[in-house]
């Protein structure tokens, strides 16, 4: 398993490029959030060199103008050099509402926000900001896909998700309870689990 390193582009197309360029020719791919915009440009870019897919937290749709002002103020912020205090405002909207004051979980936050670091989160920012609408590629991706949600997400809504396993063909789709768009921590067993079964019905080999 190798982990994609999306901290030394500013687009999504490079992002995908990148990945590419790592992967070895024929791959099952996980994205989640900003990675899943990053999955599905490496389906536009390369569709037959993914072997299997899974979406996680994510949506192919664009930012709305309200997202790009939102996006815009947060960077502002960055480069006045308010990375972390943003990192701990941003943390209410990234777990389920019940999970608010679990302090765990947002030590884990804070560490995974160093390891990107500011310039990291202003090159991302601009990369999510500029990303392509990737609603009309979904009916055309044709490996096994599941597309995994956090039932209580309150940064990229359950119907996004819901959306992208509605317009692929055969997709499966798996609402993770008690678990918001930080699934992978609040409920690391079951989204594991979605994730290993998945990948246990279909067919990954060359």
């Amino acid at each position: 398993m190798a982990v994609a390193d999306t901290r030394h582009d500013d687009t999504v197309t490079c992002m995908a490029a990148r990945l590419l360029r790592d992967a070895p020719e024929e791959f099952a791919l996980l994205g989640t959030s900003m990675g899943g915009y990053v999955a599905l440009e490496v389906i536009r870019q390369a569709p037959r060199r993914v072997r299997a897919l899974a979406l996680v937290s994510t949506s192919a749709r664009a930012d709305t103008p309200e997202q790009v002002a939102s996006r815009d103020r947060q960077s502002r912020l960055v480069e006045a050099g308010e990375f972390d205090s943003l990192v701990d405002a941003a943390f209410r909207g990234l777990v389920a509402e019940q999970h608010e004051k679990d302090l765990a979980l947002l030590d884990i936050w804070r560490a995974m926000a160093r390891t990107v670091g500011a310039a990291g989160f202003l090159g991302q920012q601009r990369a999510v900001v500029g990303r392509a609408d990737a609603r009309e590629l979904l009916s055309t991706i044709t490996c096994p896909t599941v597309v995994i949600h956090g039932a209580d997400d309150r940064l990229i809504p359950i119907e996004m998700g819901a959306e992208c396993a509605a317009a692929i063909p055969g997709a499966e789709y798996v609402v993770i309870e008690d678990a918001g768009h930080f699934l992978f921590r609040e409920q690391p067993k079951a989204t594991a689990s979605a994730v290993a079964d998945f990948l246990g019905r279909v067919d990954t080999s060359h």
